[in-house]
């Protein structure tokens, strides 16, 4: 009797595909009609499982009891929502890219009885290093750009910052980790998007294809969001350094994060130093010459990881070398005009605690009434 199919696809992180998930949750009753189960309700279930399988929950800013458990919940359900009449299985969270050979191990073991196949989408490394320090950023960290890429690239990694990056970003390690553990190198497909193309929707053809769906009947495609530009970012960078700990970092970055971003729309993206551009096309090599020799499942040309030249790509939207500025008016006037919805909206949310508190406090009396002519019916 063959296996059925649970397809993870990993990551990386941020080389864009993380849409997939959100596109599974969304076309996730279509899909059980043709006999493929997304065991994820939402991108959030993935995420805690991830983050719980990383012990990441911390870093994140959970409790460890609001994981736990979160990896085992989303296997039964698969086990429970794949028998018999579904064949496959499918769950997407680029985190799980960043796994440790140990963390690995012990994951695919959990899905034993299953035909596991990987899929991993790659980036040009320098928008992967570009992503990455936005996504520092948006989790509480205040190095510029600059100063966060020259961290990253130090030969001896030896930085939170070279630790976290290589971790999660390394093609070479990242892939052998998963390789040695699945056995099969030809079960670990690799995507590699050309330029310009739809991250998520060319992983979600390789997905679709693994598990036997049409991809054009159910389209999953990069979701429509304003990343944050240099002037947002800047601010953040500051606020982070200002907050210092002082606030959660997983329920201020979504609140201070949303402002900013309504604050610049559209954006456009801060970049790195195009004195960084031979190092960086060394490490695409390194990185394809890694893939080529791994055996895998390669679908695109890793001719694509190379990063774009610097030259003539002047500020245009998506280019990794756009120009890093933004001046001290222009955060001036994009925190100033957070800082006025942050209060309106403290202000609102401080009105309704008051009734709150003024309906709670009414409630009170009402019981201590009751309890008083409860006794006194008694006696």
């Amino acid at each position: 009797m063959s296996k059925r199919r649970f397809v993870l696809h990993i990551g990386l992180e941020h080389a864009g595909a993380d849409g997939v998930a959100a596109g599974l949750v969304e076309h996730r009753e279509r899909l059980a009609e043709l006999g493929v189960r997304s065991p994820a309700r939402t991108p959030d279930d993935s995420l805690r499982a991830a983050i719980e399988m990383r012990r990441l929950h911390k870093a994140w800013g959970f409790k460890r009891r609001e994981v736990e458990g979160a990896w085992s919940d989303l296997v039964r359900r698969a086990r429970k929502q794949g028998a018999t009449a579904h064949a496959a299985v499918v769950v997407s969270e680029e985190l799980l890219a960043g796994a440790s050979s140990d963390q690995v191990a012990l994951l695919l073991d959990s899905l034993s009885g299953f035909e596991v196949h990987v899929v991993a989408t790659l980036r040009d490394p320098a928008s992967q290093l570009v992503d990455a320090w936005a996504g520092s950023v948006r989790a509480g960290g205040s190095l510029s750009l600059r100063r966060y890429a020259r961290r990253v690239l130090d030969s001896g990694r030896e930085t939170a910052e070279a630790s976290d990056f290589w971790a999660a970003q390394d093609v070479g390690p990242v892939l052998a980790r998963w390789r040695a553990e699945l056995k099969r190198a030809d079960r670990l497909h690799v995507v590699v998007p050309a330029p310009g193309q739809d991250r998520t929707e060319a992983t979600w053809r390789t997905i679709a294809e693994l598990v036997g769906v049409e991809a054009e009947g159910l389209p999953v495609r990069e979701p429509a969001r304003a990343p944050l530009g240099p002037v947002g970012l800047g601010v953040l960078r500051h606020v982070n350094r200002a907050v210092d700990d002082r606030a959660q970092v997983r329920t201020s970055r979504l609140v201070l994060d949303e402002q900013l971003r309504t604050r610049e729309p559209g954006g456009a993206p801060v970049g790195l130093s195009p004195e960084l551009h031979d190092e960086l096309c060394e490490l695409a090599d390194t990185w394809g010459k890694a893939v080529a020799e791994g055996g895998y499942d390669l679908v695109g040309d890793t001719a694509h990881l190379h990063p774009a030249s610097p030259l003539g790509l002047g500020t245009r939207p998506g280019a990794p070398y756009a120009a890093d500025t933004s001046t001290t008016e222009q955060r001036l006037a994009s925190a100033t005009d957070a800082l006025a919805d942050l209060l309106v909206e403290t202000t609102r949310l401080r009105e309704q605690t008051t009734e709150l508190e003024a309906k709670v406090a009414k409630l009170a009396r009402k019981k201590a009434t009751l309890k008083a002519r409860l006794a006194a019916a008694i006696s």
